[in-house]
């Protein structure tokens, strides 16, 4: 997991984010100490944590605690109408990445460094699943592309 923070350390967004003003720290889910297994991705923002190596030394809430629960309750409601998620990683000197099998419906692309995007691309095809291109200027650094389908 990528915990997108400010220079507060606060939470302002989970794996992907469009805002380079915010700094990426290392989360391994595999961690016995895993602190945010069942957690939605909003109520992860309503903290300000550390990291060290990968590891959540501290961690505490910079929203009022009495809304942590209703702001987690609306998270979980937001991330179930999410239907289809995939991420595919694109390496140095890339220019696109494809998606296959993919669900037909509106669609997002979201990148976890900033890049330019030149041209996404959707074919229908016939089994009710769509074939999405994302085309970029070649990298230089080694970036996780998603798709989500809601």
């Amino acid at each position: 997991m990528i915990l997108f923070v400010n220079d507060k350390s606060e939470v302002h967004d989970v794996n992907t984010t469009e805002d380079v003003s915010l700094t990426p720290l290392y989360v391994n889910e595999s961690d016995p100490t895993f602190p945010f297994a069942g957690w939605s991705i909003a109520k992860i923002c309503c903290y300000k944590v550390t990291v060290v190596e990968g590891v959540v030394t501290m961690m505490t809430p910079y929203v009022d605690s009495t809304l942590i629960d209703h702001i987690d309750q609306l998270g979980k409601q937001i991330e179930a109408v999410v239907s289809y998620q995939e991420t595919k990683t694109a390496y140095i000197d890339d220019t696109e990445v494809v998606f296959e099998g993919i669900p037909n419906g509106p669609y997002y692309v979201s990148f976890d460094k900033p890049i330019r995007a030149n041209r996404v691309t959707k074919e229908d095809l016939n089994n009710g699943t769509s074939t999405i291109t994302v085309e970029f200027d070649p990298l230089e650094e080694v970036t996780k592309v998603t798709i989500t389908i809601q």
